[in-house]
């Protein structure tokens, strides 16, 4: 009797566990990466959004010298001013908001620390408060950054999120 067919039962549930095991371990690591990325967006409407247990919005841009803070050149920096109304009785839950390209090819992160703004001077993510409050942000874009949104983050929320658009010349 040869080999393969002394061992044929275990070859057999080797070639069919070998691939359902790979199969259930990559479904399990794969399974909650959607749940938790930002693919859908809420609703927008006047330029404000409900979302996270506040409006959010209207966004309130505004193009600041970068050469008098020192930023380099060939760099924009914007100032955002995004107005938080919370719904009665609730806290919003959002994160610091991200600068994006329409379509998000591109992202900035809030950097007030660049323009050294102190950070207990201003309220860049949601607070606990449940009146209402602004969020003030600056972010630093390339000079070729022109049709930006501002995207509103929150962990309970997701995959939904704000997208809120900005104008900016």
């Amino acid at each position: 009797m040869t080999w393969l067919r002394r061992n044929r039962i275990a070859l057999i549930a080797l070639a069919v566990l070998l691939p359902v095991t790979a199969g259930v371990m990559s479904w399990s690591a794969w399974s909650g990466y959607r749940s938790n990325q930002p693919t859908e967006r809420a609703p927008i409407a006047g330029g404000a959004v409900n979302y996270a247990g506040a409006i959010i919005g209207p966004a309130e841009p505004t193009e600041l010298d970068a050469a008098a803070h020192g930023l380099p050149a060939g760099t924009r920096l914007i100032r955002i001013v995004l107005p938080v109304s919370p719904a009665a009785g609730e806290r919003a839950t959002c994160q610091t908001p991200e600068l994006w390209d329409r379509g998000g090819e591109r992202r900035w992160a809030e950097r007030s620390d660049a323009i050294g703004a102190e950070p207990l001077d201003r309220v860049t993510a949601c607070t606990s408060e449940e009146s209402p409050y602004e969020l003030v942000l600056d972010y630093v874009v390339p000079d070729d950054a022109r049709e930006l949104s501002l995207a509103v983050l929150s962990p309970a929320e997701l995959p939904v999120f704000a997208e809120i658009p900005i104008i900016s010349s």
